[in-house]
């Protein structure tokens, strides 16, 4: 609930800035100005950083007795409310003999946040850079050691934060209802309600949160370049980036993947999928029993993002010869077993490896396989908003995901896409139609029909989003479509 609240609060407020939201509320303390935070580049391009804030900020690793003072300027930022609300349903009939069985099932939910007046806190970077003109590190405190064996990470430090200025509220309500009739009727209401205002609380069940005052919601980043002799450097212009001296060069961010020079939208996105194509390849080639499985196991998950996110970070694991963690799911053991199971059958699949690979080299990690394959699509999918990922839920049909899978090459081939071809012929449907505009609208790709013809157009490559959903048609089409 409050990475939901922090995230939405970003996303209007600085939708392409360099603000992070705080996803823990137990990472407020450890999000100081001058604190260090680990940031840890991903197995794809596309993918966003992941920032994983220490025990320490920058004075416990500078030698000497003498701490640095950057000072503090604090300013009014703003008083913000919000309230984001969604309705969901479904219904399916069938029947048999006589008889017939009618589902239905609707959901709906409420996130309200009323953080009040919010500061912002910033460092005087000029001070700073003063400040540590002359310092160095302590080059063997085990932070660093440990840091600078990661290929993929370096140190940066908090420059700027968000904090509230008062207890605050954060309402989250969700109901959801089925029913199942065969001649007679059932139903089955649910209802989960939590609200925390100024310290008191009102629910209908036994949840309640606080959020107190001086609580970070979010924060901007500065990065580090470490040298072997332990001075520090400022990255402080936008398009430079920290690491650390390593017998020469400072180690850049490395990503496995590398974007194209900029060209037209449609060249761009067939460049990128011709680049994965392989991986999709992989995927088509396994048999049709665990084609099938993936499939089913994977579909369910896209209703609940920590699923998502979970089952991404263990096949990014398992790609780098790792063994999988998966704590973050320890309070939701079914969904934990849920994702559990389909690491299983793919570390089951042929071709698999059987267990981690300890040593294996960054060359190695490039080369497809069940695992990276797999993490292409689930990379691909923990990118996308929730939103997004329940409008896809949706289409999870066969038909529909063979119907996308066309219209995807035919808009990057700059073909017409007829719903009289009988691979699109699923699209003619209404409701199908309205749900597949929605879902390529929410990754800013316009659709329009006309007569019988349906059109495409890029709007935009902000944040990889057309990019993003190509990627996830194109993997789940590789799982339905007959080899």
């Amino acid at each position: 609930m409050f990475a939901k609240a922090t995230s939405k609060f970003v996303t209007e407020i600085d939708p392409e800035g360099c603000l992070i939201p705080v996803s823990r509320l137990n990472e407020s303390d450890n999000l100081k100005l001058l604190s260090l935070v680990i940031k840890r580049s991903r197995f794809w391009f596309w993918q966003r950083p992941k920032y994983l804030p220490s025990d320490f900020t920058l004075n416990d690793l500078l030698q000497g007795e003498k701490n640095i003072d950057a000072g503090m300027i604090e300013t009014d930022f703003m008083n913000y409310n919000s309230t984001l609300k969604n309705n969901t349903s479904g219904g399916a009939e069938a029947g048999f003999g006589p008889g017939s069985i009618n589902l239905e099932a609707k959901g709906s939910s409420k996130l309200a946040s009323s953080f009040g007046n919010l500061k912002k806190q910033e460092v005087d970077l000029q001070k700073l850079l003063d400040e540590t003109k002359d310092r160095v590190l302590n080059m063997q405190h085990s932070l660093i050691q440990q840091t600078r064996e990661k290929q993929q990470e370096v140190f940066t430090l908090v420059k700027e934060r968000i904090v509230t200025t008062q207890p605050c509220t954060i309402t989250e309500e969700v109901q959801e209802g089925g029913s199942c009739g065969a001649f007679l009727g059932l139903t089955a209401p649910k209802k989960i309600s939590v609200s925390v205002k100024n310290g008191s609380h009102q629910s209908d069940s036994n949840v309640s949160v606080e959020i107190p005052a001086k609580t970070a919601l979010a924060y901007c980043l500065i990065e580090l370049n470490v040298k072997t002799t332990g001075h520090i450097d400022l990255c402080l212009l936008p398009d430079s980036y920290g690491g650390f001296e390593v017998d020469g060069p400072v180690k850049k961010n490395v990503t496995v993947v590398h974007s194209m020079p900029p060209t037209t939208p449609n060249k761009q996105l067939q460049r990128e999928l011709a680049k994965l194509q392989p991986q999709f390849t992989l995927l088509s080639g396994l048999s049709a029993s665990t084609r099938t499985s993936f499939f089913q196991q994977l579909t369910p998950l896209l209703k609940d993002k920590r699923a998502i996110s979970a089952l991404d970070l263990a096949l990014e694991d398992l790609c780098c010869g790792k063994k999988p963690n998966l704590n973050t799911l320890d309070k939701d053991t079914s969904l934990k077993a849920a994702v559990q199971t389909t690491l299983k059958l793919l570390q089951s699949s042929k071709g698999a490896a059987k267990s981690p690979q300890k040593g294996i080299s960054y060359e190695d990690q490039l080369k497809p396989s069940v695992f990276t394959a797999a993490s292409v699509l689930t990379s691909a999918l923990d990118e996308m908003a929730a939103s997004t990922l329940s409008l896809l839920e949706s289409c999870c049909h066969s038909p529909i995901i063979q119907a996308l899978h066309t219209l995807v090459q035919n808009v990057l081939g700059n073909e017409k896409s007829s719903l009289k071809d009988r691979s699109l012929a699923v699209l003619a449907k209404e409701d199908t139609y309205s749900r597949v505009k929605e879902l390529f609208g929410s990754s800013n790709i316009t659709l329009s029909k006309k007569d019988d013809s349906v059109c495409a157009e890029i709007r935009s490559q902000q944040e990889h989003t057309p990019l993003l959903l190509c990627i996830a048609i194109c993997g789940l089409a590789s799982l339905v479509t007959p080899a």
